[in-house]
């Protein structure tokens, strides 16, 4: 006679989800709000030489930075993606997800959010609250 070694109840499961949606929700009210504010107001223009800046470090602390970045940026992908079914600002929290991943395509798709009027709004009126000058977006 075989067991299963995990076994969950559909109650205990929409309780972890009811907790997992709180808790991204209350990540994204202190985490986006910080990292919009502290961004420069041209990030979205001279994002490239930033990225060259990185390569100058020293290798070991510069892979140390990327797994992190990859790490944090994944970690805000996928809470921005529940997000979008939960409470919680979806869309702006992909957005910066994005921004910090390390990888091909990167910024197409950032450029296609980013070029959203909605978007754009968003950030400038987290950027308001923090008497922070608005973002400078490139052209299309």
């Amino acid at each position: 006679m075989t067991t299963m070694p995990f076994h969950i109840s559909f109650t205990t499961f929409l309780e972890w989800m009811g907790l997992l949606s709180a808790g991204t929700f209350l990540v994204s009210l202190l985490l986006i709000p910080f990292l919009v504010s502290r961004a420069s107001a041209t990030y979205f223009l001279i994002h490239d030489k930033i990225v060259e800046q990185r390569h100058r470090r020293h290798p070991a602390i510069a892979l140390m930075i990327k797994i992190i970045r990859n790490g944090l940026g994944s970690f805000l992908c996928l809470a921005g993606f529940i997000m979008l079914f939960l409470p919680g600002q979806g869309l702006l929290t992909i957005l910066i997800g994005i921004s910090l991943l390390d990888i091909p395509g990167r910024q197409k798709m950032l450029n296609l959010l980013i070029h959203r009027p909605a978007i754009q709004h968003g950030l400038n009126w987290i950027r308001r609250k923090a008497k922070r000058p608005p973002f400078q977006f490139p052209e299309k």
